[in-house]
């Protein structure tokens, strides 16, 4: 599955690259050096390696970042974040991890609930 990582603001009147509450997630390397090209100027006021704390951190006092589209949806629905236009959005893939020894009669139905699941909420 892919997630798509958006650029979110508690306030659309500041553009995120003046904005002195910008949290930067850590997404991992690839999302990095995406960021750092769109973004050479940026200094983030935060760094976070854990999106939903770093989610609720903005929530709560406002600010702005890149957060997975999918945890922030009721919050834009909600009029509490708005998306930022024209802000490049990145690829976040989503992965299952399993180990090759694992018993195939209980990991087949546990994948297949996976899929099921993720069908219906990553549309």
């Amino acid at each position: 599955m892919e997630e798509e990582l958006v650029l979110v603001t508690t306030n659309p009147e500041v553009p995120p690259a003046d904005d002195p509450n910008y949290v930067q997630v850590d997404w991992g390397p690839d999302f990095g050096l995406h960021h750092g090209i769109s973004f050479p100027e940026a200094s983030p006021s935060l760094s976070a390696n854990l999106g939903p704390l770093a989610l609720s951190y903005v929530l709560a006092g406002g600010g702005s970042g890149y957060f997975r589209m999918h945890a922030v949806q009721s919050h834009l629905d909600a009029g509490e974040l708005h998306l930022v236009p024209d802000a490049p959005r990145f690829s976040y893939p989503v992965y299952a991890v399993y180990s090759a020894n694992a018993d195939d009669a209980a990991l087949a139905p546990a994948l297949a609930a996976l899929r099921e699941v993720s069908a219906t909420q990553f549309k």
